[in-house]
């Protein structure tokens, strides 16, 4: 008897000791003003899934974009989702400080968060199946007065090109927003020609290729996203269904310069904003 109370005791120990574990630091008290990416990859089923959120101070959130690849049965292309936005609730786990929980319009749907870092962790617990890989990372808000911005009006000759160089400053990863616009500036007083289909290549200081645009309203799934994203950091609204080009990514900091052309000569705008995350 002595012997099986003092295993309890043990297993009570190692109880106490392992829940912690979960994660390595407490989660937040409360969720900051912030983007939270999530990226799941289940390499069994050949599936993964990647999506980037914005929540507000006022507890409401909104979807910036969502896209899923393969399924369980056949690999496919990425494909994107229909956006959602509304509230969220937050909350820590009582027994897991390590643990938070954010559930969606009163619960219907749940993001789990086990903080391994204070910026990031895993969307379950490490005792996972093999080849399910849920990550997150957490971007809070840095400033509160939206953008930096560089931009360049130019105006480019039939094959030309224009570049746009920046910086992203600090000790870790910041979302930047280029865009390349055309038609759209018709509509703002410019009254020369505009270039047809604005695109652009981004570049790191080693001439690696760190993104390239595409059609900011080629899908449908996505335009509001780029919609919320323009509004946050001061942008003004592209023309509806315009060929312009964006590209939304994450940089690590250092030297990057941006290759914009287009599809025939006149007026190009060249634009990149560091946003507050």
């Amino acid at each position: 008897m002595k012997t099986q109370l003092q295993m309890l005791g043990v297993l009570a120990l190692l109880g106490v000791l392992v829940l912690p574990c979960r994660g390595q630091v407490a989660a937040p008290a409360s969720l900051p003003t912030c983007l939270i990416q999530y990226v799941s990859s289940q390499t069994l089923t050949n599936t993964s899934s990647r999506r980037l959120t914005l929540y507000k101070a006022d507890n409401t959130y909104v979807e910036i974009n969502a896209y899923s690849y393969g399924n369980s049965m056949f690999a496919g292309p990425w494909i994107s989702s229909a956006l959602h936005q509304g509230t969220y609730t937050y909350t820590v786990d009582a027994l897991d400080p390590t643990h938070a929980t954010i559930a969606y319009d009163g619960g219907g749907a749940k993001d789990q968060l086990y903080f391994v870092i204070p910026t990031s962790g895993r969307q379950t617990t490490p005792v996972t199946t093999p080849g399910d890989d849920r990550e997150f990372t957490l971007y809070p808000e840095q400033n509160t007065a939206g953008g930096a911005n560089v931009s360049n009006r130019c105006e480019l000759a039939a094959g030309g090109t224009a570049i746009t160089g920046f910086v992203v400053q600090g000790d870790g990863p910041r979302w930047v927003l280029l865009r390349a616009a055309g038609s759209t500036l018709a509509h703002l007083g410019v009254t020369s020609a505009t270039v047809a289909g604005p695109s652009f290549t981004l570049y790191n200081s080693q001439q690696a290729v760190a993104g390239v645009s595409a059609v900011w309203s080629a899908d449908p799934n996505l335009v509001a996203g780029y919609e919320t994203i323009f509004a946050l950091v001061g942008a003004f609204p592209f023309s509806s269904g315009s060929d312009e080009g964006v590209l939304l990514v994450a940089l690590d900091p250092g030297v990057y310069t941006a290759v914009f052309k287009g599809q025939s000569a006149g007026q190009i705008l060249c634009e990149a904003y560091i946003l507050p995350f």
